[in-house]
């Protein structure tokens, strides 16, 4: 894994996508359904409209979007109003509102945020109050509250110290508890969630994962957390105590997966799990034992992307995914087979983006 420690146009810059690459939950006939993308190198937010009949992209009228210097992560909170933004190169965090029809966004007043050095990945919880952001420099985890009217940010507490370099931050949808990626430690810190100010609470000490864990997600169900771990072939999987919010290994983990893992997508229903491997440019497909947490793979589940993917999330409808290839500046997009979950690229695939798509979030407006 290459160094973070300066900020470059290396396409190899650590990335942190949104802790919440999908924004779950069951699609209404008629809602629009976005796809956002990080654009990394072009310094921008490239939005589309996914057509709800072949999952093609559309992009929106007036994108790409200014962000900051190397905008790094992308997240949308849940009610599909507000995107966020970590810009690494400026050490803020941009705040957009989206037009709920259209997917058009406009910089919210105040705009961006400072953050502390180099900021790794930005967050939303599930219940749209709060916003996370992970800085490496620091090892801090620094909580922002929203206003619910404007989107727009304001500090509250004092920021969580983890351990080294964090990456990732995944909340549980009960919004009771956030999880941690230490890349350098190779540890996933626990937290509970103040429900009142956003506070991290140590629920203990970090757990030992594989190799370089870079990115986390939790099951729409809030039973179990998935890390993909860079730094080897696998992904790592925790049962949730649910009273506690400790974790304790799924029999079986970490689960093979391809080549250097970079991110995670499980589907709404908890029936697939995608992960985008970078290092041989696939997307894998894997089934979810809702029981268990345990990942078995899916027979032709691989499906081949652009150059270096980076992000992979499932619509909120569950079929369709997309794939932001870092290296070949596109989006890749697939039907999601309801019979088995494999992958099948859609006519028109892939989609232009700005340079460097690096985070990828989809959501449907409400």
């Amino acid at each position: 894994m290459p160094d973070c420690n300066k900020i470059s146009l290396n396409l190899f810059i650590l990335m942190a996508l949104n802790a919440t690459p999908t924004i779950a939950g069951t699609m209404n006939p008629g809602v629009p359904e976005f796809v956002y993308t990080a654009n990394q190198i072009a310094h921008n937010i490239s939005a589309y409209k996914i057509n709800p009949d072949t999952g093609a992209l559309q992009e929106v009228r007036g994108s790409p979007y200014p962000a900051g210097k190397f905008p790094i992560s992308v997240t949308v909170d849940p009610a599909g109003h507000f995107v966020y933004v970590a810009n690494q190169g400026s050490s803020s965090i941009s705040a957009y509102k989206i037009h709920p029809q259209t997917g058009a966004l406009k910089e919210i007043t105040g705009s961006p945020y400072k953050t502390e050095a180099h900021p790794l990945a930005v967050a939303v919880d599930p219940l749209g109050k709060f916003v996370y952001v992970t800085a490496r420099e620091s090892q801090h985890v620094t909580a922002f509250k929203i206003n619910l009217l404007t989107g727009a940010l304001s500090v509250t507490g004092q920021p969580t110290t983890t351990e080294g370099n964090p990456l990732s931050v995944a909340i549980d949808p009960k919004d009771r508890f956030a999880y941690v990626t230490n890349y350098d430690s190779n540890t996933l810190s626990a937290y509970r969630i103040n429900p009142r100010n956003g506070a991290l609470i140590s629920a203990g000490p970090a757990i030992a994962t594989d190799i370089h864990p870079i990115f986390a997600t939790v099951d729409t169900s809030g039973k179990f957390v998935y890390v993909a771990n860079y730094g080897s072939t696998t992904v790592s999987a925790y049962q949730i105590n649910q009273q506690s919010g400790t974790l304790i290994a799924v029999p079986g983990s970490p689960f093979t997966v391809g080549p250097r893992p970079y991110s995670i997508s499980i589907e709404p229903k908890d029936h697939y799990v995608y992960v985008a491997n970078w290092s041989d440019n696939t997307v894998t497909v894997h089934t979810l034992d809702p029981n268990t947490g345990v990942l078995a793979p899916v027979s032709a589940g691989r499906a081949e992307t652009g150059s270096y993917p980076y992000a992979v999330a499932v619509d909120p409808s569950g079929h369709f995914a997309y794939v932001a290839n870092n290296g070949a500046g596109d989006i890749s997009a697939y039907t999601v087979d309801a019979k088995n979950g494999a992958l099948h690229l859609v006519k028109g695939s892939p989609f232009a983006s700005g340079k460097g798509p690096y985070s990828l979030v989809t959501v449907a407006t409400h």
